[in-house]
């Protein structure tokens, strides 16, 4: 299994497959790049298609420092410098495209050809705008909550911020259900890894990062979208260059790369196509 040892001795795992231009995966929080594997595999027959596993994450190894953004960043950058990638097309779902937009704000855009981000906000605190998490409804109270059941039980926040924000339509379900989706996110990321960069996450206001992108940028949003049109509208006053937006996701969530992963590629091919 191929890994790239980081500055601070961390080891993240990576893969490196097929040819053409190059597109570099970036996953969520408590996500890896299994759960978005078939997403992934849309584009191997035609792309050169780098994916890893976050720090903390899956095959990647657990990490008790630099667990936040910025650093997460860091790492994408020196995943790129290894490889001496150029002219790449960053993809990022959710904590993913938080990733690329703090690389962006460090390290700038000369090593990007585009952008697609999927389902996520600039800015997730909904502190004096409606552009942040739940549609703009979670509140601090809320995300004093979130904390409490991860230090608690961090497979049953995971799963209770999954069925109440990113999937409503969990919520229903049965207890033996329940109980097998709390072990399966349990698995993703330990405890220190979640929390962590759950409060990087709410805490990192990337909204000035966004005048710094200077490609071309695909915002892709579910049907039952995260986030509002209030942080899509923010995108495509700030981003310098052109901005497109694909929305025609019939019954999709924040989910939408493992609900329709085929439909997603097709209209993301199209953007690196034109």
């Amino acid at each position: 299994m191929p890994y790239l040892v980081l500055r601070d001795g961390i080891k993240i795992y990576y893969e490196d497959c097929g040819k053409g231009d190059t597109i570099i995966f970036c996953h969520g929080l408590n996500s890896s790049h299994l759960k978005i594997k078939n997403f992934i595999d849309e584009f191997k027959k035609d792309y050169r298609c780098i994916y890893y596993d976050q720090r903390g994450h899956e095959s990647s190894e657990r990490a008790n420092i630099h667990l936040n953004i910025k650093n997460l960043a860091q790492d994408l950058n020196e995943l790129i410098e290894y490889l001496n990638l150029e002219n790449v097309t960053a993809i990022g779902h959710s904590m993913g495209a938080a990733t690329i937009f703090s690389y962006v704000n460090q390290f700038g855009c000369t090593k990007l050809k585009k952008i697609v981000v999927v389902d996520m906000s600039p800015y997730m605190r909904n502190d004096g705008w409606g552009g942040g998490i739940a549609q703009g409804k979670w509140t601090d109270e809320n995300f004093l909550e979130d904390l409490d059941r991860i230090f608690d039980d961090t497979g049953f926040s995971n799963w209770y911020i999954t069925k109440n924000m990113m999937n409503p339509k969990l919520a229903n379900t049965s207890a033996e259900f329940e109980g097998a989706m709390v072990e399966v996110c349990r698995a993703g990321c330990d405890t220190l890894t979640n929390a962590s960069l759950w409060y990087s996450l709410f805490r990192t206001d990337q909204r000035a990062a966004i005048d710094k992108i200077t490609v071309p940028f695909l915002y892709i949003m579910p049907e039952f979208p995260l986030y509002s049109m209030e942080a899509v509208n923010f995108y495509r006053e700030h981003v310098k260059n052109k901005f497109y937006l694909e929305k025609d996701f019939p019954d999709t969530t924040h989910l939408i790369l493992m609900e329709k992963p085929h439909e997603v590629a097709e209209k993301i091919k199209l953007f690196l196509q034109s």
